[in-house]
């Protein structure tokens, strides 16, 4: 009877096991990132950097975007099981494109959009107020004009009265004054102003100057950027895989958060990173900030606020981006979160 017993107890101890071993061969994920992998996916290099992705039994790998490469369909097809996309407004227009994308936003690395529109000024200047825009030239990005309108609307500003001009992603029309105002990212374009500014060689339009930010997110129009999705067959099929995925990018999140100068260390040597350690240390100054808000501080890094998708899907309605408004709901989740 003990043998028996014995025998028993180590069939169930192996199936187990086994059962475990499965398990852990199904926890596999690729990111594949929506640029370069540089500073500002800091918290998804730093998970793996940690370890953090394998404590939670996951075998993971980061995928470069670049030009050409759109996370959206990368993961909607299941080449990558999670993505990085750009602007959170990117899963809306996809989930209602005539060819529906079933993609759902999982997560978010920048609670308060890093997107504003830089001037370059004296450095004491009065601050750039959005009225300021009147009569000057402004340069945007192609596909980005219902933002502009957006922001105009909201602070006031007569749009006839300011010369939209297509611009790159580089500050170089901005420096040599070309334009007055230049969509760009505070955590990017503005180390590019900073470093030319400081030449001896500099032209005169930059020179000894700084630049000034009118960010969205502070003027009204709030948005997720760096979103974290993955498709809805994910989250069906490998909910465990979601959860255990976002565990992993929270700690690395909140590494970051808590101790830049390490971080800075660790992604100087991360495979692939293209930014120094002058820039890192110059990027968390600014970007560590930006991935925080009150809900976030109240419900969990990467948690994101409903409300501020139900205001990104008004802005794409308004701007006739998308055909019709729907609830947060379909396009979001924080169900994958473990509870506070």
């Amino acid at each position: 009877m003990r043998i028996v017993s014995h025998i028993s107890l180590m069939a169930v101890a192996i199936a187990g096991l086994s059962a475990f071993g499965a398990e852990a061969q199904q926890m596999s994920a690729t990111t594949q990132l929506g640029w370069l992998r540089n500073g500002e996916y800091a918290p998804i290099m730093i998970a793996e950097a940690k370890g953090f992705f394998k404590a939670e039994g996951i075998d993971h790998k980061i995928v470069d975007g670049g030009p050409g490469k759109n996370p959206i369909p990368i993961v909607a097809v299941g080449q990558a099981q999670f993505g990085l996309a750009t602007n959170g407004m990117s899963i809306v227009t996809a989930r209602l494109a005539k060819d529906p994308v079933d993609v759902v936003a999982v997560g978010t690395l920048f609670q308060q959009g890093p997107t504003a529109y830089i001037s370059i000024a004296a450095p004491g200047a009065p601050p750039s107020k959005p009225k300021d825009m009147e009569g000057k030239t402004v340069g945007v990005q192609t596909g980005t004009e219902y933002l502009f309108n957006a922001f105009a609307k909201k602070n006031g500003v007569d749009a006839s009265k300011v010369k939209l001009v297509t611009a790159q992603a580089t500050a170089e029309p901005l420096m040599v004054g070309k334009m007055d105002y230049f969509l760009a990212w505070v955590v990017n374009q503005t180390y590019q102003i900073e470093q030319e500014a400081a030449k001896a060689d500099a032209p005169p339009t930059v020179k000894g100057k700084t630049w000034q930010a009118l960010k969205l997110s502070d003027l009204g129009i709030p948005m997720f950027t760096d979103v974290i999705f993955t498709s809805g067959d994910t989250l069906k099929k490998n909910p465990e895989l979601v959860k255990h995925y976002l565990a992993a990018v929270q700690k690395g999140m909140q590494y970051t958060i808590d101790h830049p100068d390490e971080a800075v260390e660790i992604l100087t040597k991360f495979p692939g990173q293209t930014e120094d350690a002058k820039k890192l240390t110059w990027r968390f100054k600014i970007q560590n900030a930006l991935y925080q808000s009150d809900y976030s501080k109240k419900n969990g890094p990467l948690t994101m606020d409903p409300a501020v998708w139900t205001a990104m899907i008004g802005f794409l309605k308004d701007g006739d981006q998308i055909p019709k408004t729907i609830p947060a709901t379909e396009v979001m989740t924080n169900d994958f979160f473990a509870k506070k």
